[in-house]
């Protein structure tokens, strides 16, 4: 009996010991549990990979200016003059202006041409008749016509003014300014006589324009197409048009009859991109 006693008393404290034990472990995992979660939350992120270095552009498409030459570094390419390649100059102006030349493009053309306007060899005429022929930008039609007149041919400046005096016949008065500061630009008398008839416009803009575009060409001897209009009713008008009067009269019967590099380097387009 007592034995039995004994025995039920050993058992249960086995069975108390072991419960103990398994309550500890309970605890123990579950206070690991938010350490084991906490470490998951603050695992490192994975390394997103380099973005790869963009490549040059071959499309066409406009690039950063900085990796862009200068236009006048451009122009000096231009003028750099090789030996072994002759007439390399003029293959380089005229990939320059290849297709729809932009206007900075034009700008620096202008300014080779004229730079090489006394230079035969390096610019001949008949390389520059084919530019001309080739050309749609006015800028650089125009500076061609006239450093070809320089040179002796008038060809290619009568030419010039044959567009312009078309283009005043236009019923547009926008279109007749655009011709009269074209032929403006110009500086020759022989553009004296396409102007003339545009010192009558009905438009008084159109006349403004025309009184300037003769100042530009004309000289002591067109006094007379100027002196009238001192009295046209619009004061815009007559006002200009008394100041063109006393300038042509500073200006010798040989003004405006031969060009000068004065003359053509006063209207060339500004290089915008020095």
């Amino acid at each position: 009996m007592i034995l039995a006693v004994l025995a039920g008393v050993a058992l249960a404290g086995v069975l108390t010991w072991q419960l103990q034990k398994n309550r500890a472990l309970e605890s123990g995992a579950e206070a690991a549990q938010p350490s084991i979660k906490k470490k998951r939350d603050v695992a490192p992120k994975p390394v997103q990979p380099a973005s790869p270095e963009p490549k040059p552009d071959i499309s066409g498409e406009p690039v950063a200016t900085a990796n862009l030459p200068s236009s006048y570094q451009i122009l000096k390419d231009l003028e750099t003059d090789s030996e072994t390649e002759p007439g390399s100059s003029v293959e380089k102006l005229e990939a320059l202006l290849a297709r729809d030349a932009t206007d900075e493009a034009a700008a620096i053309a202008c300014r080779f041409i004229f730079n090489k306007a006394g230079d035969r060899q390096a610019l001949p005429d008949y390389a520059l008749q084919e530019l001309y022929a080739s050309q749609r930008n006015p800028d650089v039609r125009r500076v061609i016509a006239q450093v070809v007149s320089q040179r002796g041919d008038d060809a290619l400046l009568k030419d010039q003014i044959a567009g312009a005096q078309a283009t005043l016949k236009s019923s547009a008065p926008r279109d007749r300014l655009d011709a009269l500061n074209h032929l403006g630009k110009i500086h020759s008398v022989q553009a004296v006589d396409a102007i003339a008839p545009s010192l009558q416009d009905s438009d008084s803009t159109v006349r403004v324009a025309a009184l300037f575009a003769l100042r530009d060409s004309g000289n002591e001897q067109h006094i007379y197409l100027a002196e009238p209009l001192t009295r046209d009713p619009d004061p815009s008008v007559s006002t200009l048009a008394a100041n063109v009067t006393s300038a042509l009269k500073n200006l010798s019967s040989s003004a405006h009859t031969r060009y000068s590099r004065a003359d053509i380097e006063a209207e060339l387009p500004p290089i915008a991109n020095p």
